[in-house]
C-alpha cells in the first residue's frame, strides 16, 4: 500500500493475503477502492473547509465572495443604453428618460435608446451642449455635488473622448469612471501593516467611511501617475519625490446599481511603502485620521463590516491576493479573483 498526501492508495490487485480477507469478509476489491477514494476525498474537503459543515475558512471565503458579487448585482431592464455615434457609452435610468426628452435638440430618444444629436458632430460641440443641459439640471436639484471637473467620456480607456462630462455627472449617464487608488504599506511589507484613512464626515460621498491612504478620480487630460502624485500631496501629505516610488499594480473594476444608478469604475492599482516614521498629512481637509491595520484586519472589515468605501474593497482584496493573505487554499478564491474585474474592459 502506498500513501499519497498521507492517505492509503491502493493501485493494481491486492496481495495474496489481502485476497483472502478480502474474500473471508466478501468485500469486492473494486468496490473497497471506491470507498478509500470517497474517504479520501471527504477528507480533503474537512481539511480545506468545503465540506457541508461549513468550517470557519469557508465561512470567511463566503463572505468575500459574497462582498465581490456585490459589486457585479445589476437589473439593466430598470435602465437604457446611451450612445454617440453608434458608440454604447452608459446606461441611463428609464426614471430619468423623460429629462432627455425635453431636449431633443441635444438628446435622441426612443424606447430602446438615448443617443446624443448627430448633428453635434463633435467633442466640442457635444460638451458645450451637454454642459448647457447639465447646469439647468443641477439648478433643478438633479443632479447633487456639482464639482467642476471634468470626466472624459468614451467607448474605452484608450479611445479618444467622444466628448467631456461634469463628473457629478457620471452616475446619470452609466458611465466608465476612471480612479487611482494607492496601497499605502507601513514600513517593511514582513509586518504587514496597511496605512488607512478615515474620510471627513462632511464629504458628499461616503462621509466617515474608510478609504485607502491615497484616492483620486481621473479627471481628462490628466494621466493616472499625474493623478497619483497630485493626490499623494494632497490628501496624505506625500512628497512627489517619495510618491514617485509607488509601483503600478494593475486594475480592478467593477459594474453595478447603486442608489438607482449605474456604477461602471475602473481603477488603476499602485503599491507604495512608506518610511516607518513617516506620519500622513492632510492638506485639502477631505480626510478626519490616518491609522493602520493589518493585512488579517483588513481582510476581516472587508468580509464583516460596511466601514470600507465601496470601491476602495476591490481595490483591498486585490492588494491581499498580491500579497499572500488570501491564497489558493482559500475556498472560491479563483471566484473572487475573477470578482474583482467584472466590467468587460478594453
Amino acid at each position: 500500500m502506498k500513501r499519497i498526501n498521507g492517505l492509503p492508495h491502493y493501485s493494481g490487485q491486492p496481495r495474496p493475503f489481502q485476497q483472502c480477507i478480502f474474500h473471508l469478509f466478501g468485500i469486492n476489491f473494486g468496490k473497497f477502492k471506491i470507498i478509500l477514494f470517497l474517504i479520501k476525498i471527504k477528507m480533503n474537503e474537512t481539511l480545506t473547509g468545503s465540506s457541508d459543515v461549513k468550517s470557519p475558512l469557508h465561512q470567511r471565503g463566503m463572505a468575500l465572495l459574497q462582498r465581490v458579487r456585490q459589486f457585479q448585482q445589476k437589473n439593466l431592464k430598470n435602465f437604457i443604453p446611451f450612445y454617440c455615434e453608434r458608440q454604447a457609452l452608459g446606461w441611463i435610468p428609464l426614471e430619468c428618460l423623460s429629462w432627455f426628452q425635453q431636449v431633443p435638440e441635444v438628446f435622441e430618444c426612443n424606447e430602446q435608446s438615448i443617443s446624443l444629436h448627430p448633428g453635434l458632430q463633435n467633442p466640442d460641440s457635444r460638451t458645450r451642449a451637454v454642459a448647457e443641459v447639465l447646469q439647468e439640471w443641477e439648478s433643478l436639484g438633479r443632479i447633487p455635488g456639482w464639482r467642476d471637473e471634468w470626466y472624459r467620456v468614451s467607448s474605452r480607456y484608450a479611445a479618444e473622448p467622444v466628448f467631456f462630462l461634469e463628473r457629478a455627472a457620471a452616475s446619470l449617464f452609466g458611465i466608465t469612471s476612471y480612479g487611482v487608488h494607492l496601497n499605502g504599506i507601513a514600513g517593511d511589507p514582513e509586518n504587514k501593516l496597511l496605512w488607512l484613512a478615515r474620510r471627513a464626515k462632511d464629504r458628499p460621498q461616503y462621509p466617515g467611511a474608510m478609504d485607502h491612504l491615497v484616492a483620486g478620480g481621473l479627471t481628462a487630460g490628466i494621466s493616472p501617475d499625474q493623478v497619483m502624485i497630485r493626490e499623494c500631496f494632497e490628501e496624505a501629505g506625500i512628497p512627489e519625490q517619495l510618491a514617485c516610488k509607488a509601483r503600478p499594480c494593475g486594475q480592478v473594476s467593477l459594474f453595478m446599481e447603486y442608489r438607482g444608478r449605474i456604477k461602471r469604475d475602473l481603477l488603476f492599482c499602485y503599491d507604495l511603502i512608506l518610511p516607518e516614521d513617516f506620519v500622513p498629512c492632510n492638506k485639502d481637509g477631505e480626510v478626519e485620521s490616518f491609522f493602520k491595520k493589518s493585512f488579517s484586519k483588513v481582510e476581516a472589515l472587508i468580509a464583516e463590516t460596511e466601514e470600507i468605501k465601496l470601491n476602495c474593497n476591490l481595490v483591498m482584496l486585490d492588494f491581499l491576493i498580491r500579497h499572500g493573505q488570501l491564497n489558493p487554499e482559500m475556498p472560491f478564491y479563483t471566484e473572487i479573483i475573477n470578482g474583482l474585474r467584472s466590467m468587460d474592459v478594453q
